[in-house]
């Protein structure tokens, strides 16, 4: 039987398109929310936002479906899963999720990316996925102005 993150991993497969550098991230983060999600150290209120973001990958009702997009459509995951990491890292530092991490980049390092390029990768349905998700702070993460930066094609 296979796992969830074999799972995601051979939907991302050899995907090769627009955002490979992201999309390739997707079994990597799902594999860290698993760890985390039984991981003692993490509070009530850690595990929830982590099951959150594990709910998210495999909603069909997702932002960017992976049904209609293929492998590009983990990009909101993704971008869900770093949210969630880094949330928790504010509160307890990244130790934790780099000990569950198992990316050739440091997870704060590819975390910190996903969320800087989100309009880049995901346009207006960032903020779409984070509330779909039910992850958003109250306050809200501010997008960046759609006058300043193009969005993907095929995803506004």
């Amino acid at each position: 039987m296979r796992d969830f993150t074999q799972v995601v991993k051979e939907n991302v497969g050899e995907y090769r398109g627009w955002f490979t550098s992201a999309v390739k991230w997707a079994p990597i983060f799902a594999a860290t929310l698993m760890a985390l999600s039984q991981d003692p150290r993490l509070q009530a209120r850690h595990r929830t936002l982590v099951n959150a973001a594990l709910a998210y990958f495999v909603t069909a009702d997702d932002a960017v479906p992976e049904k209609e997009y293929g492998p590009y459509g983990y990009l909101d995951d993704n971008l869900v899963s770093a949210y969630v990491l880094e949330r928790i890292a504010r509160e307890i530092g990244w130790r934790v999720i780099e000990e569950a991490w198992n990316g050739e980049l440091a997870a704060r390092d590819v975390a910190r990316d996903t969320l800087d390029r989100e309009y880049e990768l995901l346009g207006h349905l960032g903020q779409e996925a984070l509330q779909k998700a039910g992850v958003l702070e109250e306050r809200g993460r501010r997008l960046a102005d759609a006058g300043d930066v193009t969005a993907p094609v095929g995803l506004v």
